[in-house]
């Protein structure tokens, strides 16, 4: 907001003295301790069932605004605050919103992710750097998505690009720390690229690669093997393998 308007807003953890217009900020559990007097009207309000669920209100206080973006948890604080800058008006000088807008909703879909293929594939992705990756997973978060998938260092692309920053292990391990930054799940889409998985050996060094790799992400929430494009184990193999 900064960038488009050259307002910065100060951030505070008490409600100011003085009036002047306010945006706060929290859960629906914390809301005595940052809806100041509107807290038990907003206790009263109608709230919206289920996970990631958040209300935006507008009520006037002492002549100035006051603007409550309330989640229902700590993911529908971010999604309710992503939902209010889509909503925000902008220009140099300048931030508005009607004052009768409102907002009480959930997500329909539990799930809704991204795949962020940092390989030479996508003719873009290989050249951003970890600020840049932050900032496209923020954005992300603007618009509702709540999981990244990852992919591993060894796929069916070439291992390697003129363009990389970073090595393939070391820019997975920043960007599954920025998602665990943000609240979001991790998922790894990891591909059975082994020619047989029903040799011992094959077997051994398939499971030590993947573990290294797991061990080194601070955050891991789901693993999707597929069984093909790439892969072509068969399902009794690759489900033997999964076990391990």
């Amino acid at each position: 907001m900064e960038k488009r308007t050259q307002i910065r807003w100060e951030n505070r953890f008490s409600w100011p003295v003085a009036a002047t217009p306010v945006i706060a900020v929290g859960t629906v559990s914390e809301l005595n301790s940052f809806a100041g007097e509107f807290a038990k009207e907003l206790s009263r309000d109608r709230k919206v069932e289920g996970r990631e669920g958040y209300r935006i209100r507008v009520k006037r206080g002492k002549g100035a605004p006051v603007l409550s973006v309330i989640g229902n948890d700590a993911r529908g604080v971010l999604f309710g605050v992503g939902h209010l800058l889509r909503a925000l008006r902008m220009k140099s000088g300048v931030v508005t919103l009607p004052d009768d807008f409102s907002v009480a909703t959930a997500p329909r879909y539990r799930l809704r992710g991204h795949q962020l293929g940092y390989r030479p594939k996508t003719n873009s992705y290989d050249a951003w750097d970890e600020a840049r990756w932050e900032q496209y997973i923020r954005d992300l978060v603007v618009f509702g998505c709540n999981a990244i998938e990852l992919i591993p260092p060894r796929s069916d692309d070439n291992p390697t690009s003129p363009h990389f920053p970073l090595p393939p292990m070391e820019m997975m391990v920043a960007m599954s720390r920025l998602a665990d930054e943000y609240g979001l799940d991790v998922w790894i889409w990891y591909p059975a690229m082994d020619r047989d998985y029903a040799d011992p050996k094959t077997l051994e060094f398939a499971i030590n690669e993947w573990g290294e790799v797991f061990k080194k992400l601070p955050r891991i929430d789901a693993v999707f093997v597929p069984g093909g494009d790439p892969g072509h184990t068969q399902p009794k193999i690759l489900l033997a393998l999964l076990e391990k």
